[in-house]
């Protein structure tokens, strides 16, 4: 790799895969892909280590493929968190202003924010992200995002704080450390995937991503251009795949194979005659394409539909004026827009690819794939304002985000600060 041109490396690991990204920096919004690569993960269960050296063979080998297609060796890499059970609040930290001049520094800065980690981090999580939301100035109505030489006597900052148990992240941090690898900064993942697939329009007007993986569905609400609601359910792809198995008394292999090539959750685009071949344990049997469906949809019924109730409860779906927008390999099945659109309520479409991060003409298309959405955010992550986010009361905090936006304020900077 060219010592001319900066370089980032990006390591997103998965349920069942890790994937790996080189990249040339030519420009925060111009990230050339040198290198990339997937592995298999079979180290994972729903997003928990559960063989750390099968965790760290998978890290290795993603690496030394990317490794190969770049001619470079990689030493340190930026690395998401998954995010089986991140725990995600909202806080804010008050403070006085005591200077003459009443200027706000970065100590004021950071005092807020140790005031809002204060009631909430405890010994056993590791808080993995404070995004900050705003900082109100004396009470005013209007949040500022950066408050650095402002003057006022008061400042409260506002925060979504992003916490995992602690015994996750050292798991992750040996598997690096198996692999030789150091770490630049830890992300979790749902942030960068969300820099990869949403534009800035979406965040701005209100938008949900859904990222359903193997293991796990990631939810992350943005309003108003921040981060509002953060999510994740236990249920992925990985458990239609069972569902198959066990209904037609297939291996998980088989029932991999066939979802993958046959799979499809709307009804109205199968015809009433295809068939399909499938090797059961007992022998090769033939099943309709419907029945297959059948079974694929009540699965995904059931995970939007605790999506749905998610939204519904906090009170976020009224403010999604540009949708869901889907990804991770769960969300690629037939049907799955308009099956999203029909639970959700609301317009659904896949996510957007990352027009920052390219690759030549023969790795373009592969670049695009939802397996390496997450490692594309990442590279996008370390050169946003956003890195910086990244970090080693009764009344406000608990009730429902709907109930705090049903002041009847409706312009969408009103709408986030009564949701927090």
């Amino acid at each position: 790799m060219s010592e001319a041109v900066p370089s980032v490396v990006a390591i997103d690991i998965g349920t069942h895969k890790v994937s790996v990204l080189i990249g040339k920096v030519h420009a925060p919004d111009n990230i050339q892909v040198i290198g990339m690569a997937t592995a298999r993960n079979r180290g994972m269960n729903k997003g928990k280590i559960v063989s750390l050296d099968k965790v760290i063979s998978a890290i290795k080998n993603a690496v030394a493929e990317a490794e190969n297609m770049a001619e470079c060796r990689v030493h340190t890499a930026w690395v998401s968190i998954p995010t089986t059970e991140l725990q995600s609040f909202y806080a804010s930290g008050r403070i006085p202003i005591a200077k003459a001049d009443h200027t706000i520094t970065t100590n004021e800065v950071v005092r807020a924010l140790e005031l809002a980690k204060a009631s909430h981090v405890t010994p056993d999580y590791y808080l993995a992200s404070a995004v900050p939301l705003g900082f109100e100035l004396d009470d005013s109505s209007e949040w500022v995002q950066n408050p650095i030489n402002m003057s006022a006597h008061s400042m409260t900052g506002h925060y979504q704080l992003m916490m995992m148990p602690i015994s996750i992240m050292q798991n992750l941090d040996r598997a690096m450390k198996g692999a030789s690898i150091g770490v630049e900064k830890m992300v979790v993942s749902c942030l960068a995937t969300a820099e990869a697939s949403l534009l800035k329009d979406e965040k701005e007007y209100g938008v949900c991503l859904l990222d359903i993986g193997a293991g796990t569905t990631n939810i992350a609400v943005y309003l108003d251009g921040r981060l509002a609601l953060a999510r994740t359910l236990q249920r992925g792809g990985e458990n239609v795949t069972r569902d198959i198995a066990a209904v037609l008394q297939t291996t998980t292999e088989e029932a991999e194979r066939i979802k993958i090539l046959h799979g499809c959750v709307d009804l109205s685009a199968i015809k009433p005659d295809q068939m399909i071949q499938v090797q059961a344990i007992d022998g090769p049997q033939t099943i309709s394409r419907i029945e297959l469906a059948e079974i694929i949809i009540a699965r995904y019924e059931e995970i939007l539909g605790q999506v749905r109730d998610e939204l519904e409860r906090s009170g976020a779906i009224h403010g999604l004026y540009h949708g869901v927008v889907l990804t991770g390999d769960a969300c690629q099945i037939e049907g799955m827009i308009s099956l999203a659109r029909r639970i959700l309520g609301v317009s659904a479409h896949l996510g957007n690819p990352p027009l920052q991060v390219y690759a030549d003409d023969q790795h373009q298309a592969s670049i695009r794939r939802s397996m390496y959405a997450t490692a594309a955010g990442l590279l996008m992550f370390s050169q946003s304002e956003l890195q910086d986010t990244v970090e080693d009361s009764e009344e406000a905090s608990q009730r429902s985000l709907w109930n705090r936006v049903a002041n009847g304020w409706n312009t969408l900077n009103t709408k986030l600060k009564a949701i927090f």
